[in-house]
């Protein structure tokens, strides 16, 4: 507790802390994972309970929290968690959700609506949804919706502000929600920002962190200049160099750029039926742990010029020999993120 405590008051932190009987584990196999919540926890200890002017609560697994304040930022992390059920207030109150927890908040399980799926939903499924959830007896006044990548859709009515993502050079993004999170809920209701001010700001720090990670959040000024993002329209093409476990990866890596809003056109394990002559664009070049250096040679002869490429094993000087022109990631998620994103200029 004595580490915890003295890393906390680096940041200013005063924290309350309770040892905990459960056993705890963090595991991810990849960061784009879903969360997968364990059966609850038995038994759960008592809420923690919260008031002040500002209050960010985020949704937990041993306990929950009570929180009364003025301007109140909700994370439930949860399909089903409701804000008020505990006895929570707000006087405002803005909720930060996913597409498909919202879609579970606001249609029940079973019904005709559309429930949420493994891809992202699109805008008509999320506009229905928010007026859905209009329509519950305690609706929040704010929602945001994160879209995977650092962007954001703002509702303060039923029709939303887009706030894109900020260019990042890598995307580091086990807890980029948080950051968001706490980024809005300082500059909205620490700051007083008006709500889109405040998701910019939130959009701009993810960004700052992902890149590193770094916390504690910059400035409003540190991270003004950052220039955003913009989507991928056009359809992806994949290749995939190397081993037999590699054809896992490079199915998976198509769910999920469908997942994140992408468009899949071709998918190629090896060079076989790939003709760089016919100056085809390959977008992703995905190679294997034990790519032999006959395939790379290969590659480089036939003329592959992909645009982003994920070579865990690469060595610098190796990967700006094979592909000159592309940018070569060591992490898989800033290799999606890579593809999915380009600054604009």
């Amino acid at each position: 507790m004595e580490d915890v405590e003295t890393s906390l008051a680096s940041f200013g932190v005063a924290p309350q802390l309770h040892a905990s009987e459960h056993p705890m584990t963090f595991e991810y196999l990849n960061t784009f994972q879903p969360n997968t919540l364990p059966e609850e926890l038995s038994p759960r200890y008592p809420d923690l309970m919260v008031e002040d002017k500002v209050v960010l609560r985020f949704g937990m697994l041993e306990c929950d929290a009570c929180v009364k304040g003025d301007r109140v930022v909700y994370d439930p992390q949860s399909p089903t968690a409701s804000f008020y059920d505990n006895g929570s207030t707000a006087g405002s109150l803005a909720m930060i959700v996913t597409g498909r927890e919202l879609l579970s908040l606001t249609y029940a399980e079973g019904s005709s609506g559309d429930n949420p799926g493994r891809h992202m939903p699109d805008e008509d499924v999320l506009l229905s949804a928010i007026v859905a959830l209009r329509d519950l007896p305690q609706p929040p006044q704010i929602v945001l919706v994160k879209d995977g990548l650092g962007g954001l859709m703002v509702f303060q009515g039923d029709q939303p502000v887009r706030i894109p993502s900020y260019a990042a050079e890598s995307f580091f993004r086990i807890g980029s929600g948080d950051v968001t999170a706490a980024a809005f809920a300082y500059a909205w209701g620490e700051l007083g920002r008006d709500p889109v001010d405040a998701a910019h700001y939130a959009a701009r720090c993810a960004a700052h962190f992902v890149e590193g990670p770094r916390l504690p959040l910059p400035s409003v000024t540190e991270v003004s200049g950052r220039m955003p993002n913009t989507a991928r329209r056009e359809e992806i093409r994949i290749v995939g160099l190397g081993d037999f476990e590699l054809q896992a990866l490079v199915l998976t890596t198509r769910s999920w750029l469908s997942y994140l809003g992408g468009s899949v056109r071709h998918v190629t394990f090896g060079l076989d039926d790939l003709d760089c002559r016919a100056h085809e664009c390959v977008d992703l070049l995905l190679i294997g742990s034990r790519c032999s250096k006959f395939e790379l040679e290969a590659a480089a002869k036939a003329g592959l010029q992909p645009k982003v490429v994920f070579w865990p094993s690469a060595m610098a000087d190796s990967s700006r020999d094979c592909f000159p022109g592309a940018v070569v990631a060591r992490d898989y998620a800033t290799a999606l993120y890579l593809v999915m994103r380009s600054p604009e200029r």
